[in-house]
């Protein structure tokens, strides 16, 4: 389903977003993934027309005044104590997501999409791991989502005109108890795969080759926005060449992300490296203020949307 946007708005262009996410980590897609691209291809095929629109457009100016401060639904949406449901609190609203200008990177394209009936997508790593080692591998699945991918558009005369990708965003909302476990099963899974090996085939000089990569997954901190929240950094190592033994001419990755859950919403961030910067840069850590802080903007945001409200 196609969101209308106005000016004000983000613009819809999943494809961008979707290649950015599948190029983090190139390897061959597991079942799970593939059932899960599967549901959600219907919709994105007709979103994949706004792509061609946008990649001739100017970028989407962004607004300078951000919200600040506590935020909560108007009076007449608060719940009841008993945390039924009020008519209304279902869809998710924009403004319960992250603006760019509560970002560390400024950005100047904000892309969008919303769904229904969609998984909850943390690390496809860590998801695979778990099935290989038994612990429950289909990922709960959301009522309703929203997502968001924001991206610095380099200037014409610089060769990168589709811009550095900046953040992605998704936001779900689940039933109660869902919500709740997730983290009860992260803290499994991650206990699991604290370091998994991973043998997969990988296009590199010369042609395909098999490749054998470490990744290990530690909580660098936890509770610290919303109701429950921990910051998740995996690391991956070089890859080897599983036929010579010697490895690739590649660094090793870390990847970071938030969870954060403020009632029946919980939000999956992945940052650039280098928040804080000018640009976003692979070679600069964002540090630890600007991902608590990034965490804490999140929650004052979902309160917006969540049940119970904040």
């Amino acid at each position: 389903m196609l969101d209308d946007h106005d000016v004000d708005q983000p613009t819809d262009l999943t494809f961008a977003e979707r290649m950015r996410r599948d190029l983090r980590d190139v390897r061959w897609l597991e079942p799970a993934e593939i059932r899960a691209r599967a549901r959600r291809r219907s919709r994105r095929t007709a979103l994949a027309a706004a792509t061609a629109v946008l990649a001739v457009l100017s970028g989407f100016a962004v607004a300078a005044g951000g919200r600040a401060g506590h935020l909560a639904p108007p009076a007449g949406q608060r719940l009841s104590s008993n945390g039924a449901e009020p008519a209304g609190r279902a869809e998710i609203p924009q403004e319960a997501l992250l603006d760019p200008t509560e970002v560390g990177v400024p950005s100047n394209v904000r892309l969008g999409d919303s769904g229904l009936q969609e998984p909850v997508r943390i690390d496809p790593l860590l998801q695979s791991c778990a099935g290989e080692r038994g612990l429950a591998a289909e990922p709960p699945v959301s009522r309703y989502s929203r997502s968001q991918t924001l991206l610095q558009r380099a200037a014409p005369d610089q060769d990168q005109p589709a811009g550095l990708w900046v953040l992605t965003q998704d936001v779900y909302r689940l039933p109660p108890r869902a919500a709740t476990r997730l983290f009860v099963d992260l803290t499994a899974t991650m206990a699991a795969c604290d370091t998994w090996h991973e043998s997969r085939p990988m296009q590199w000089v010369g042609g395909a080759v098999t490749v054998s990569v470490t990744h290990t997954w530690r909580a660098a901190s936890g509770n610290f926005a919303g109701d429950q929240a921990v910051v998740l950094q995996r690391t991956s190592s070089t890859p080897v060449d599983v036929a010579t033994g010697k490895p690739l001419d590649l660094q090793p990755s870390t990847e970071t992300l938030l969870l954060v859950r403020v009632g029946d919403l919980v939000t999956v961030i992945v940052p650039a490296s280098g928040l804080g910067f000018d640009l976003p840069a692979a070679d600069r850590r964002t540090g630890d203020t600007e991902l608590l802080e990034l965490g804490r903007a999140a929650a004052r945001r979902m309160c917006l949307a969540a049940n119970p409200a904040c």
